[in-house]
Order: C-alpha cells, then sequence, then structure tokens
C-alpha cells in the first residue's frame, strides 16, 4: 500500500447525557452498572427501523461499521437520515470496508462534502475503478476483509449482529431475503463497541475517502445530492416499504412501553484491525472464542449461514458429541446458499459430524414467509450468525465458522450472559427449524435429508438444480478451503 497523507486521530464522544432517550433509559441504566441490556432484533423490517429511530433520537453522534452498504431503497434511506441528522449538528462517522464501496464513490464525496460527515475505507484500493485488476495483482493484502457490523449513537445505544445495509437484510428485496439477527445493545457493552469502532477508525489500514478518490468533495455535490435526495423521498412515500415501516411489532412495542430488555454481563469480542500482522493470535476473536465453545457443558447451538468447519473444527465438535453434549448445526441448504463454494467447503465433512452425534440442519429455499417479508419472494437465505452455550450465553455478531472468519477477515460480536434470552432464541430458531429446515441424518452410511412438516424425505441435495450441484461439485475439487 503506497503512503497516503496522515489523517487526524478521532475518538469516540462521551455519553450523551443530554439525550432525551438518555433521561428515559437512565433509571435503568443506574439499577444496572456494569450491566449490558440487549433487545433482539430478528425481523428484518423492525431491524431496519430501530436504526432510524436511533438516528432520529441523536443529539451527538452516530458511528457506523459496515462491510456492505448498498445503494438500495434501504441504503439510500439510511443515508438519507443520516444527512438530516448531520444537519442537526451530530457528528456522523461512517467506516466500510473497501468492497462496500466499489460503485458509490461520488455519493460517499458528496457526502463528506458536508461538515459533520466523516467517510473512511478499510484496506482500500487504489484502483477506484477496474477493482477486478486491483485485486488480481494486489490479492495478498486486498483479500483481508473488514467484515465487521457495529452500530453506535450517542455512545448510549449499539446495534451489533449479522446485517449489513441493503434490501435484502431488511425484508425489502422481492427476490431475496437473508434470516438475519442483530442486538440492540445499551448499557457496559456499548463502549466497548465504541472502542473498536475507534481502534478501526484509526488504524494504519484505514483512509479516508477524500484521499482516495479522484473526485473532490464540493458544495455543488452536495447540493446535488440534496436534489436527488428530495426527488426520491417523494418517490419512496408512496412505496409499499415505506407503508410496511410503520406497522411493525418494534413501533407497536414502543407505543405501547413493552419493550423487554434482557440484562446481563457483556463482553464484546473483536479482532484487531491488523489482524494478518499479527503473530500473537491470542487477540483474535477466534482465540476468544474457542475456550467458550469447548467449555459447555451440556449443549451448543451452531447457527452459521457460512459453515466450513475444516478439519479442526470437525474435530472439535465431534470431541464434544462424543463426550455427551448435544450439538447442533443449523447452515445453509445448497439451494439456499448464496455462495456454492462454501457449500462445498461444508459438504465433505457432513458424514463424519452426523456419524459423531452432531445434529445438522439446512435451511430451505423458500421456508415460508415471516410477518413483513415480501409475499411471494423467490428465495430466502440464512444470514445469522450465532452461538449459544448450554442456554445460557449467547454469542451474536458477524462471525461465521469458517476459515474466513477465523483467519482471513476482520469479525466482532456481542457474548452476554443471559439464560433467558439464550432460551428464548433457541426456542425461537427450533420453532423455525420444524418448518423452514431439512433434518439431514445418516442411514446406511448415506446421506439423507427429512422435511418433518411433510414427512418426505430426500436422497439428494433437496431443490438443488443441476446446475448448483454441479458447481458444488466442481469447486470441491478445488484448493480453496482457506478462503471459505
Amino acid at each position: 500500500m503506497p503512503e497516503l497523507p496522515p489523517k487526524p486521530i478521532e475518538t469516540a464522544l462521551p455519553l450523551a447525557t443530554n439525550s432525551p432517550l438518555y433521561r428515559i433509559m437512565r433509571p435503568q441504566l443506574d439499577a444496572h452498572a456494569n450491566q449490558t441490556a440487549v433487545y433482539p432484533l430478528g425481523d428484518g423490517v423492525d431491524a431496519f427501523v430501530a436504526r432510524l429511530l436511533l438516528i432520529e433520537s441523536a443529539v451527538s453522534s452516530i458511528d457506523l461499521q459496515y462491510y456492505i452498504y448498498h445503494n438500495d431503497e434501504t441504503g439510500r434511506l439510511l443515508s438519507w437520515f443520516l444527512l438530516d441528522a448531520a444537519d442537526r449538528g451530530v457528528r456522523v462517522r461512517v467506516l466500510l470496508d473497501d468492497t462496500a464501496s466499489a460503485d458509490l464513490d461520488d455519493r460517499l464525496i458528496a457526502l463528506v462534502s458536508h461538515p459533520n460527515i466523516s467517510i473512511r475505507l478499510f484496506n482500500p484500493s487504489l484502483e477506484r475503478e477496474n477493482r477486478g485488476i486491483a485485486m488480481l495483482f494486489g490479492f495478498s493484502r486486498l483479500n483481508h476483509r473488514m467484515h465487521n457490523k457495529s452500530f453506535t449513537v450517542d455512545n448510549l445505544m449499539s446495534i451489533v449482529g449479522g446485517r449489513n445495509i441493503g434490501d435484502e437484510y431488511f425484508a425489502a428485496n422481492r427476490d431475496l431475503e437473508f434470516g438475519d439477527f442483530d442486538l440492540l445493545a445499551m448499557g457496559h457493552a456499548v463502549s466497548e463497541v465504541s472502542n473498536e469502532f475507534d481502534r478501526y477508525w484509526n488504524a494504519e489500514t484505514t483512509h479516508p475517502i477524500e484521499v482516495l478518490s479522484k473526485l473532490e468533495p464540493t458544495k455543488a455535490r452536495l447540493d446535488a445530492l440534496r436534489v436527488r435526495i428530495s426527488e426520491q423521498r417523494e418517490q419512496a412515500k408512496s412505496s409499499e416499504y415505506m407503508k410496511r415501516l410503520v406497522q411493525t411489532a418494534l413501533l407497536t412495542a414502543i407505543d405501547e412501553s413493552r419493550m423487554n430488555w434482557f440484562w446481563g454481563e457483556a463482553q464484546v469480542f473483536a479482532d484487531p484491525p491488523d489482524k494478518l500482522n499479527q503473530e500473537d493470535q491470542s487477540q483474535w476473536l477466534i482465540s476468544r472464542l474457542i475456550p467458550q465453545l469447548t467449555g459447555v457443558e451440556s449443549q451448543l447451538f451452531i447457527i452459521s449461514p457460512y459453515f466450513v468447519p475444516t478439519q479442526a473444527g470437525t474435530d472439535l465438535l465431534i470431541k464434544l458429541a462424543k463426550s455427551g453434549k448435544r450439538v447442533r448445526v443449523l447452515t445453509n441448504s445448497l439451494a439456499a446458499t448464496d455462495v456454492i463454494a462454501v457449500h462445498a467447503g461444508y459438504k465433505p465433512y457432513r458424514k463424519a459430524l452426523l456419524a459423531a452425534g452432531v445434529e445438522i440442519y439446512e435451511m430451505k429455499a423458500q421456508p415460508g414467509q415471516s410477518a413483513h417479508s415480501w409475499h411471494g419472494s423467490s428465495k430466502s437465505s440464512l444470514h445469522a450468525k450465532s452461538f449459544i452455550f448450554d442456554n445460557m450465553r449467547l454469542f451474536v455478531g458477524s462471525f461465521n465458522f469458517d476459515p474466513r472468519s477465523a483467519s482471513v477477515n476482520t469479525e466482532m460480536g456481542i457474548l452476554i450472559a443471559q439464560p433467558e434470552l439464550s432460551h428464548q432464541v433457541a426456542t425461537s430458531i427450533e420453532f423455525r427449524i420444524a418448518s423452514s429446515a431439512y433434518r439431514v441424518s445418516l442411514e446406511e452410511g448415506e446421506l439423507v435429508w427429512w422435511d418433518d412438516v411433510k414427512k418426505q424425505r430426500y436422497d439428494s441435495e433437496p431443490d438443488a438444480s443441476f446446475w448448483r450441484v454441479f458447481m458444488a461439485n466442481f469447486f470441491g475439487l478445488l484448493p480453496i478451503e482457506s478462503q471459505l
């Protein structure tokens, strides 16, 4: 990476005690010193509304950190709210992996023309147009991506989980819907999330968009963006998705003052931004997560859309299962996955896991629609990343059970000791599995998929086209497991 102009070191603003939201939540915060409260965001529309409400409540600062930020309906709507907050005097910092900005330079440059908005990119390519060529000649550096996802307002509340910013993550895409999961958090863990954001914001691998792009931040660009936003806002007033935003369960819960917060001891796990340059791996997220995995006393539930356990991970899960622990894994079926190569990396380990007693469930591509989904959506895919330990502790974040999350990308998440929430999440997933997933079993040495609702058996990858099966077999021949 060529040397770029130095950037100013910036840190999170203190907790905004002048925030109306803080005044409302202060009695609970005072009553639970050094603890963290979380509220689960399983529904996509609720998850998006939560972000908009937090932006609307902001009085001092908003910090966003994402791997993907699409320029689609939800991406534009979120940008409008951020621009409105900046106009109110709120400091807005947006930290994106450079993968997310491939076609956004003009929009990002327009936004940073605002004095209260800053945007930095993680491990960026200096080639802003021909990204494929840049990756070809700089693979060893550009292959290292920031997969972290966090959203913090006024150093008071954060959202951490599996969702990026895009229609498919918030039930706004007619063709694809990702089943995902976030935690809205307040209390002790929020300052840890802010500290991690600052660590990445000021890292040597992070650079302001204005020193990377050939475009110049100008008032004229910002004015032109405001005109486009004004036009888009008028068009959005009549959109079906906008109508659904005001009918969410979250808004009803807020109106009726019945949001059920779960309090407990929490820790934020995050990889260092210079992960690949560190010989000491003790600070890697995987190194902090492994003791949680090996320390389960009765049961482990892994929810990972991209599940490539490798031989080491397979051996760990087999050891747990053979020692009498109940081990369950929920991942995508071949028909449901959006990355066929990942399925190719996962399939060689199924028989060994099942033979040892590990339970495996694979999500259907069309599992049925939730209350706020597009009716008739052509495909659904699991995207949530969670671990439930003994129904006592819950980890939610960006980490998949695969080599890329463990060793290549940076990841983050929250681990909270909260039995009631852990049990609730496990029960909710079990309910979904019953109707929305295939139970994979091993019968006479061969894989069998069961649809327990329809009492139907499949002897090959259910609902997967010939092309998907062919490509999964092809990718399985390639030595690419470490990149999956």
